[in-house]
């Protein structure tokens, strides 16, 4: 029994001295080991290398380093300056004599060690100058995004997203190119300036505007240190898929000048970088010439971050205003009875009953829209919201009804919230949400035959269900340079569209 006892006392006290030695155990963590082999395998080394440098830098090996040794060989690793295999020092080897009876080492000096291979040193930038807007590389692994705005002796004002820096010019890292355009013209030159659409470099013979679209290969070289084209693509700073409306509501960023699109529904043109012309040509073929002109009156790009206001409208001629009618019959009722007059989804004549006036007319819609993009920190694309808010003429010029049916006052509007994320280059996701006094939902049935029966290439069913807030989303998907295609569970579910450039 009292055997027992003692050994019960022992198991515990060993147990409890174990804990405290565990707490107090500074030793590497096993996530630490994993990190810092990961890190060491991308810059060439093996096991052995790395235990090797190792013992030259810290006197131990992996494993037996501690938790804060652990920190500083991951931030090492990190930094621009990580080290290679090359960097191990290898001892010179001793002097040795053999003599007839026995093996004698002389070593009277130190052992000497192969000078520590130096990295050749990074290029610091030789054109900074005010108005460069690019990615600027700095000498300690810091990458902005932004604008120079100021020279101010040695130091270059730079405002990015986050603010104005103030970075000296010895930190600024060379930037160059050398670009192969798809004819084969070559150039080669510091980058000045890059957009999505073009890239401004500086050669001896003069400033070059190259667009990204006629670049066939491109290797860039940051301090000199060479960037690989193929790794070059893996990043991205705008998706392909640019969107000028989020499914049926427009976004404040006009198309690009010298832009030519057609859609399933519409097409349009891009006559400057604040002004575009669109119009719905299935209407146009029925005799309602209409146009819709878009123009971003604000625009202010910082560093990484873009915000964009705009007004626009859509006019009509001829528009038959029956169907205008039919979205806010909600808003009709009986004088002797005040019953309102609903069009359910399987009634598409009462709106005929009570209009009096069924000939077309002159219609407009208007509408402003506030938008901000912005790079994302991965550097793969953007992200982006928008909201905006739209308004007709009905309230101003209500059709005449037939006797015994009246309007009531209301404000036709629609108030949206939209935003974008791009995936991946070529693919992005977009949502919704609206309040909208005339919205009313249709299945993808509906929606079909209203699209290719009554009126083609038209919208303009006078059914559905109301239903004042709803929301929608989906992806869009950047098909070749020039075709885009996307799908969404809401009414038109299907976005197709091709952009022609500089016609």
């Amino acid at each position: 029994m009292h055997r027992n006892i003692s050994l019960l006392l022992l198991l515990i006290i060993v147990n409890y001295s174990t804990n405290i030695l565990a707490q107090e155990d500074d030793s590497i963590l096993p996530g630490q080991k994993k990190a810092i082999r990961t890190l060491a395998e991308k810059q060439g080394f093996n096991n052995e290398t790395l235990n090797e440098y190792l013992q030259q830098e810290r006197g131990i090996t992996l494993i037996f380093l501690s938790k804060k040794d652990a920190s500083d060989i991951i931030r090492l690793f990190q930094s621009g300056n990580a080290p290679t295999p090359a960097d191990i020092r290898t001892p010179e080897p001793v002097e040795v004599i053999y003599e007839p009876d026995h093996l004698q080492v002389i070593d009277p000096k130190p052992v000497k060690t192969r000078k520590k291979k130096e990295k050749p040193k990074l290029k610091i930038a030789e054109i900074l100058e005010v108005g460069m807007a690019k990615r600027f590389h700095l000498i300690d692994g810091n990458i902005i995004q932004g604008e120079i705005i100021k020279m101010e002796g040695l130091v270059c004002h730079i405002e990015t997203i986050d603010g104005v820096l103030y970075i000296p010019t010895e930190d600024v890292l060379e930037e160059t190119a050398t670009i192969t355009k798809k004819d084969d013209t070559r150039y080669i030159g510091p980058v000045l300036r890059e957009t999505l659409e073009e890239i401004v470099l500086r050669s001896k013979y003069g400033d070059v505007v190259i667009s990204k679209r006629d670049v066939k290969e491109m290797d860039r070289y940051h301090g000199g240190k060479r960037v690989p084209w193929l790794e070059e693509k893996k990043t991205f700073f705008r998706g392909e898929v640019i969107l000028t409306d989020i499914f049926s509501d427009p976004t404040a960023f006009p198309l690009t000048p010298n832009t030519f699109y057609i859609s399933g529904l519409s097409l349009g043109y891009g006559f400057t970088d604040r002004f575009m012309v669109r119009t719905r040509f299935g209407s146009d073929f029925q005799g309602d010439l209409n146009f819709m002109p878009h123009f971003r009156f604000y625009h202010r790009q910082t560093g990484a971050s873009r915000r964009a206001a705009a007004v626009g409208g859509h006019l009509f001629n001829h528009h038959p205003m029956e169907t205008v009618v039919a979205k806010y019959s909600k808003y009709v009722y009986r004088e002797d009875s005040d019953q309102k007059i609903f069009l359910d989804k399987d009634d598409s004549s009462s709106v005929g009953a009570v209009l009096g006036n069924k000939d077309t007319d002159f219609y407009w819609e208007l509408y402003t829209v506030l938008s901000s993009r912005r790079s994302m920190a991965n550097k793969r694309g953007e992200v982006g919201w928008h909201v905006g808010a739209k308004t007709n003429s009905l309230a101003l010029q209500k059709p005449d009804l037939s006797d015994g049916f009246k309007w009531e006052s209301f404000i036709p509007f629609r108030l949206w919230a939209a935003f974008e994320y791009d995936l991946s280059k070529s693919l992005k996701l977009a949502g919704i949400m609206w309040v909208d006094n005339g919205h009313k939902f249709r299945d993808f049935g509906q929606v079909w035959d209203d699209y290719t029966v009554d009126t083609p290439f038209i919208l303009d069913a006078k059914t559905g269900e109301y239903r004042m807030v709803d929301f929608d989303f989906g992806f869009l998907y950047a098909v070749s340079e020039t075709f885009r295609i996307g799908i969404h569970f809401q009414e038109p579910f299907f976005v197709f569209y091709w952009k022609f450039f500089e016609l």
